[in-house]
């Protein structure tokens, strides 16, 4: 049976309980405290088999039971999701103006990972069409680096640069991801493709390609291939920098042809920057972008450059975009909350300006204690003030708020989502199945509305 997130009825339903004693960050509970439990998801013949496609394509199997996940909607999701769930509906009924839902996901490792948004991916393409892989990094970010759909393979050479390390050139010219590839020695290179496994298998369908780069003074050139096929070789020097999008001509391929691997090699002649490619199908349906950089904080999209990223975004065109971060800044003592809240909302700000139509979540921090004097894990002190400040900055901008603490269970269950392996022992990171989970509840978090408007909801079975 493929795991769904326990909906036994999608209509609006709350039952009082009482609880036994647990600790909050304000005290204890008392045992016969009534508390109101939490909407459930709405199961639907259509969300049972768009999960059953992504845990075969994540998971290779259905993702087992586990108690320590809990079902959380997302605060405000009537509103704060109201342009994303029109037109996945415009898509379904093939009113979409360019025929594609784009949802662009920023965040930190949680999200370069690829593992949750992979998981949304397969969800939402299953159920609304496969538009195609979307945005990816031009070469691996750093040893751990990954996407669900391409292989990402580079030769030495390359040099990586994102906001949170201190070589940031000024006017940080980083385009849509936020990090650039350098090279500048002849040979070097870097390819996109297929591995040549089923997890691979979604990039061989690719028919549209963006390759994004900086050209820039004294800029070098770079031969552009297609498996063994050169297709251009590309100047980058101007007389300024500015990110430039090259669209290449690929051949034209049956159904059921391989797109060959997308390889760039340096020429040896000047710096080559590269930020990324998006990849694409001819067909209608959801692209899901995964624009994460590991150890980011929210407030590094600040360093970027405003008027080249918001072009970038405007180009991608999301329905909705998705910022997951908080972990890393609850490590930042010497940051005040204040700070940090006025960042997040300038932050919030220019997704406003760029894409004023999308809708925006935010997705909080997982629970992340840390330890005591003698190697005891416990509650971090500021963890709750970031997840407070994110709320109340959420509702300010109209986001949507999913609670990563509470779809844990709460403020210290990391140790029990350690012991069940769903997170690793560094008490910050899920494993592969921890972040699986998490892409299935928040898939159905995300669509739990549009599900109720809908007059196909069915119950779930048992």
């Amino acid at each position: 049976m493929v795991l769904a997130c326990g909906a036994n009825s999608p209509t609006e339903s709350t039952t009082v309980a009482t609880v036994p004693p647990t600790e909050t960050e304000t005290g204890p509970v008392a045992a016969t405290e009534p508390v109101v439990q939490l909407p459930e998801p709405v199961v639907t013949e259509a969300s049972t088999a768009a999960h059953a496609q992504a845990q075969t394509r994540t998971f290779g199997q259905a993702l087992p039971a586990n108690a320590n996940v809990h079902f959380v909607p997302i605060a405000d999701a009537p509103t704060a999701l109201a342009h994303f769930h029109a037109a996945l509906r415009e898509l379904a009924a093939g009113t979409d103006a360019d025929g594609k839902v784009r949802v662009a996901i920023y965040g930190s490792s949680s999200v370069a990972v690829d593992r949750y948004p992979g998981y949304l991916r397969g969800y939402l393409q299953h159920r609304f069409g496969d538009g195609g892989i979307g945005f990816v990094a031009a070469a691996p970010l750093w040893r751990w680096h990954r996407h669900n759909e391409v292989e990402l393979t580079a030769t030495k050479g390359w040099a990586v640069e994102h906001a949170q390390k201190k070589t940031l050139r000024e006017g940080g010219q980083l385009g849509l991801l936020g990090a650039a590839c350098s090279a500048t020695r002849k040979r070097v290179s870097t390819s996109i493709g297929g591995g040549g496994s089923e997890s691979f298998s979604a990039y061989g369908d690719t028919r549209k390609v963006e390759l994004h780069y900086i050209a820039q003074p004294k800029g070098g050139r770079f031969a552009l291939e297609l498996g063994d096929r050169k297709l251009a070789t590309i100047s980058t020097r101007a007389s300024q920098a500015g990110v430039v999008v090259h669209t290449p001509k690929l051949p034209t391929l049956a159904d059921g042809d391989v797109l060959a691997p997308l390889r760039v090699r340096v020429m040896g002649d000047g710096e080559v920057r590269l930020l990324g490619a998006s990849l694409e199908r001819d067909e209608p349906g959801v692209v899901v972008d995964s624009l994460g950089i590991g150890g980011t904080r929210a407030a590094n999209m600040l360093a970027w450059d405003e008027p080249g990223w918001a072009k970038a975004l405007q180009a991608r065109a999301p329905d909705l975009f998705v910022l997951a971060y908080g972990a890393n800044e609850c490590m930042d003592l010497d940051e005040p909350i204040d700070t940090y809240r006025a960042n997040l909302g300038k932050v919030l700000a220019r997704f406003a300006a760029a894409a004023p139509e999308a809708s925006c979540l935010l997705v909080g921090p997982v629970d992340f204690p840390v330890k005591d004097e003698i190697g005891t894990w416990v509650p971090r002190p500021r963890l709750g003030e970031f997840i407070a400040a994110q709320k109340g900055v959420a509702t300010e901008r109209g986001c949507g708020y999913f609670d990563t603490r509470a779809f844990m269970g709460g403020q210290g269950t990391m140790d029990a989502w350690v012991v069940a392996q769903l997170a690793k022992a560094d008490h910050l990171h899920f494993s592969k199945l921890g972040y699986l989970h998490l892409g299935r509840v928040l898939a159905d978090a995300l669509m739990r509305d549009f599900d109720l408007a809908a007059p196909a909801a069915v119950a779930a079975a048992p």
